[in-house]
C-alpha cells in the first residue's frame, strides 16, 4: 500500500491542516463538484453489467509539489507536467491516459474525511472527469478503494472505534464510505448492475491497529449504506478478511473478493478478479525489509498480463496506476516514459478479443517453466523444484518436504479452464522412469468420504520401474471439485513424488490437464500469445501432443476474425507447407498437413501485425477427421 513509507509525510500534512497552516505549495483554483450538485449535462455514467470484462486500477491522488522532495520515491513523475491534487489538469491527464490504455474503472484510493487532499482532491477528480465528458472524451468511471489506514488516527484517539461489532465503530465505517459517494455523484460512479462499486482494504492499519468484526459486520454495513445511498453497494473485500475470519470460524459474505500484493508476488487470483503489477521496489523506504521485484524491461508486466488475459478472470486489477514510493506505477514516469501504457493497451485489447475463448486443455512444462491456461503455483521458490536434464530433455525435480520425505508440484485451474459441467477430468503426467519409488495425484474432490473435506483425494500410485526412458501416465479424476480447496484457496491438485530408501526425487516434464477428456491433440508450443516480429521472416515451429491412431494432422492457421477458406488440407500446396517451411499466407486462413506432431511453417518477410490462431485435427489413414480438433492457440505478431 505504500504505507509506512509515507507515514511521516502524511502525519505532518495532517498536523499542518489540524493547526490551520497553509500548504507549502500554491493553492490552485478548482471548480470542484459539491455533494449537493447534480450531474450537469451528460454525466457519462460508468454502468457495467455483472458479467462484463473490466480492467481497473488503483489511482493515488495525494501528490503535490512537496512530494518531489521525498528522497524515498522509487519512481519520479514525468517532468514538465503538473503534479498537484488541487489541479484539474493533473487529474485530467491521469484519466485521459487511463482511457487510452483501455482502463474502465479508476479506483480512487480514499483516506476518508480527515486529510484535505482526500476530500478536496476527490472533488477535483470528479470535476476533471465531468469536463472530459462534456468534451465528448473517454474517461474511466470512479470506484472507491477504501484504504483502512485512514482509521489509524481515529482509533488512536478513541480505541472503541476499532470495534466494528458495535455501533460507534460501525457508524464510523459507514460514514467514511458514504462520505466518498457524497463527493462522487451517481453519474461518475462505477456501477455494477446499478450498484456503486466499493473495494475495502484489510481489517487493520499500518500502525498495527486490528479492527474487530463479526459475521454481522457486512450485513449491517450493506443495510446502512443502502439506506444512505439509495442502492445496495457492490462490495469487494480484501482476502485478509477471510484469513482473520477463518481463525475465528467465521464465514464472511460480500459480492466478491480480491487480494493485494500482486506487484511484489505475481498474479493473485481471488473470486472474479486477477490482480497483477509491473514490479515492486521499497529499498529506499525507512523501516521496510527492502523487498524488490525486478521489472525486467517490461517483461515482468507483459508476462503477468498474459497470464491474466488467458485466465478467464473477468476483472483485471492493475496494481497500481501511480504509486511512486513502492515503484508499482504503470502511469507515465520519468524513468519509463509511456512504455507501460503501451503494454497495458496491447494486452487489454487481447483481454477483450479472447473474452469468448473457452479452452478445454491446459499445459505446464516443468522443464522450461512455461504454462498455458493451466496454472503452476510458482509464487514461492520452493515450488519451482530443481531444473534437470534427463535423456536430453529438460524437466524438474520437486524439492522434498523436510518432514515428509516427499516432494510436490502444485497446480490450479484458471477460470477459463473450468469445466462447464461436473464430470471427470484427465491429468497426463510425463516423467522420467528412473530409480525407485512412486508418484500420484492428490486433488480437490467432491468425495464426502475423504478426510479434510475431500481436498486431497489420492489416485492410485504409479511405480517407477527404472527403464531409463521418458513415459507418461494419464490419471482420470472422476469427481473433481477444483474449488481451490488446497492451501487455503490457492491449489486444485498436486503431484506427490515419493522416493524410496533415501533416494532423490524424480524428474517430471509436462503436466497436461484435459477438462473434457476426448480424442484430440493438445497444443504444446509455442505458448499462447507468444510474440513474433511481424517484419521478420523467421520460421514458426508448432508442436502438439499426439493422438493415438492418427495417421497425420491437419493444421489450420490464420488471423483472428478470418474464417477458413479451404474445405480440407490435401491440396499439393497444403501438403508441402509443414515439410518445406515455405512462406505462409498469413493474411488469410489456410491449412497444412503434417505426418507427425510437429509442423515447421515459414513466415513471409512481412506479416500484418495482429492476433493469429492455429488449431490441429488428427486424421486417419483415409484422411477423415479423427476425434475432435484441439484448442485454438494464439500468436501475436507485432512491429
Amino acid at each position: 500500500m505504500g504505507r509506512s513509507c509515507r507515514r511521516a509525510r502524511i502525519l505532518l500534512a495532517l498536523l499542518a491542516l489540524m493547526l490551520g497552516m497553509q500548504p507549502s505549495s500554491p493553492v490552485l483554483t478548482v471548480n470542484a463538484v459539491t455533494p449537493a450538485e447534480a450531474c450537469p449535462g451528460n454525466g457519462g455514467a460508468g454502468s457495467f453489467r455483472g458479467n462484463d470484462r473490466l480492467v481497473m486500477t488503483y489511482l493515488y491522488y495525494w501528490y503535490d509539489a512537496a512530494s518531489l522532495d521525498e528522497p524515498a520515491l522509487a519512481l519520479r513523475p514525468p517532468t514538465g507536467q503538473p503534479l498537484d491534487w488541487r489541479d484539474q489538469a493533473w487529474h485530467r491527464r491521469q484519466l485521459t491516459d487511463m482511457a487510452e490504455a483501455g482502463i474502465d474503472v479508476a479506483l480512487a484510493v480514499y483516506w476518508g474525511d480527515r486529510p484535505t487532499w482526500s476530500t478536496t482532491g476527490l472533488e477535483t477528480l470528479v470535476a476533471a472527469r465531468q469536463a472530459l465528458v462534456d468534451e465528448g472524451a473517454e474517461a474511466p468511471a470512479i470506484g472507491l478503494f477504501l484504504d483502512t489506514n485512514l482509521f489509524a488516527e481515529h482509533v488512536s484517539n478513541d480505541a472503541t472505534l476499532a470495534d466494528w461489532t458495535r455501533e460507534p465503530g460501525r457508524q464510523l465505517l459507514a460514514e467514511q464510505i458514504t462520505g466518498f459517494f457524497d463527493r462522487v455523484p451517481p453519474c461518475h460512479r462505477a456501477l455494477i448492475d446499478g450498484r456503486p462499486l466499493a473495494f475495502i482494504w484489510r481489517p487493520d492499519t499500518e500502525d498495527d491497529h486490528r479492527l474487530r468484526f463479526d459475521e454481522d459486520t457486512f450485513p449491517w454495513l450493506y443495510a446502512r449504506l443502502e439506506e444512505r445511498l439509495g442502492s445496495r453497494p457492490y462490495i469487494v473485500r480484501e482476502r485478509t478478511w477471510d484469513v482473520r475470519a477463518e481463525r475465528s470460524d467465521m464465514t464472511l459474505e460480500t459480492d466478491d473478493v480480491f487480494e493485494w500484493g500482486a506487484a511484489l508476488n505475481g498474479p493473485r487470483f481471488q473470486g472474479r478478479t486477477v490482480a497483477l503489477g509491473p514490479g515492486y521496489d521499497d529499498l529506499r523506504l525507512e523501516g521496510r525489509p527492502g523487498y524488490h521485484r525486478d521489472r525486467d524491461d517490461g517483461k515482468t508486466y507483459a508476462r503477468d498480463l498474459r497470464t491474466a488475459v488467458l485466465s478467464g478472470s473477468p476483472w483485471v486489477l492493475l496494481e497500481t496506476w501511480n504509486e511512486l514510493w513502492e515503484g508499482t506505477a504503470i502511469a507515465e514516469t520519468e524513468e519509463y516514459g509511456r512504455t507501460y501504457l503501451d503494454i497495458t493497451r496491447r494486452y487489454v485489447r487481447l483481454f477483450h478479443q479472447l473474452g469468448n475463448d473457452h479452452p478445454r486443455d491446459g499445459v505446464v512444462d516443468l522443464g522450461n517453466r512455461r504454462a498455458d491456461y493451466l496454472g503452476w503455483l510458482t509464487h514461492a521458490w520452493q515450488d519451482l523444484g530443481t531444473w534437470a536434464i534427463a535423456d536430453r530433455r529438460p524437466g524438474a525435480v520437486p524439492l522434498p518436504e523436510p518432514q515428509e520425505g516427499v516432494g510436490y508440484f502444485h497446480f490450479v485451474l484458471p477460470l477459463r479452464l473450468k469445466a462447464a459441467e461436473a464430470g471427470p477430468v484427465e491429468v497426463i503426467v510425463e516423467y522420467f522412469d528412473d530409480g525407485e519409488g512412486s508418484f500420484l495425484v492428490e486433488y480437490d474432490s467432491d468425495d464426502p468420504g475423504v478426510a479434510r473435506g475431500g481436498r486431497f483425494k489420492q489416485t492410485a500410485p504409479v511405480l517407477f520401474e527404472g527403464t531409463g526412458t521418458w513415459r507418461s501416465h494419464a490419471f482420470v479424476l472422476p469427481d473433481p471439485r477444483f474449488a481451490r480447496g488446497q492451501y487455503g484457496g490457492y491449489g486444485d491438485f498436486r503431484i506427490r513424488d515419493v522416493a524410496l530408501r533415501g533416494g532423490s526425487g524424480h524428474v517430471f516434464g509436462r503436466v497436461i490437464l484435459r477438462t473434457a477428456p476426448a480424442l484430440r491433440p493438445v497444443l504444446l508450443e509455442p505458448g499462447t500469445l507468444t510474440v513474433l516480429e511481424a517484419a521478420s521472416p523467421e520460421r514458426v515451429d508448432l508442436h502438439w501432443h499426439e493422438v493415438d491412431g492418427a495417421a497425420g494432422y491437419v493444421v489450420a492457421m490464420g488471423p483472428v476474425g478470418v474464417e477458413a477458406t479451404s474445405a480440407h488440407g490435401y491440396s499439393g500446396e497444403s501438403r508441402s507447407r509443414c515439410g518445406t517451411g515455405e512462406g505462409w499466407p498469413w493474411e488469410w486462413h489456410a491449412e497444412a498437413v503434417a505426418v507427425g506432431p510437429t509442423c515447421r511453417l515459414g513466415k513471409p518477410a512481412s506479416a500484418p501485425p495482429g492476433l493469429y490462431r492455429w488449431r490441429v485435427t488428427g486424421v486417419d489413414a483415409a484422411g477423415a477427421p479423427l476425434g475432435e480438433p484441439s484448442n485454438w492457440g494464439y500468436l501475436l505478431a507485432e512491429d
